[in-house]
């Protein structure tokens, strides 16, 4: 029997450094999220460093973020807000199209999918 994945040595929520959810969170799970240059503050966690770290070099979404750091989605929704909060990261909203999918299938709409596919062809 192989082992399974290595475990956290500390939990996800010790990773927020115990600061509370934001009264008022725009942060989707595809929210762009970008570094703005500001040098990380005293009373920031290795967690909030980690996530600057992943963003200097150009944006990634909140879901991409939590693949890279292994922590879950909420985890890092509250530690981007807290550093777009402090002025760190800028976050651009996803397209509403990407969010909506069509109400009969559940599925993306056909006009999103067109635009991925001739995206991919152009590259």
């Amino acid at each position: 029997m192989s082992p399974g994945p290595a475990r956290r040595l500390v939990p996800s929520y010790l990773a927020t450094g115990g600061i509370q959810a934001p009264d008022h969170s725009t942060l989707e799970e595809l929210t762009a999220l970008t570094a703005t240059g500001r040098s990380v503050l005293p009373h920031h966690t290795s967690a909030h460093q980690r996530l600057l770290e992943l963003v200097n070099d150009g944006g990634l979404t909140v879901m991409e973020i939590a693949g890279y750091l292994r922590l879950p989605v909420g985890v890092v929704k509250m530690l981007a807000s807290q550093l777009v909060s402090d002025g760190h990261l800028s976050a651009v909203a996803p397209l509403p199209d990407a969010l909506a999918p069509t109400a009969q299938t559940g599925r993306p709409s056909r006009a999103l999918l067109e635009e991925v596919m001739h995206g991919l062809l152009a590259l």
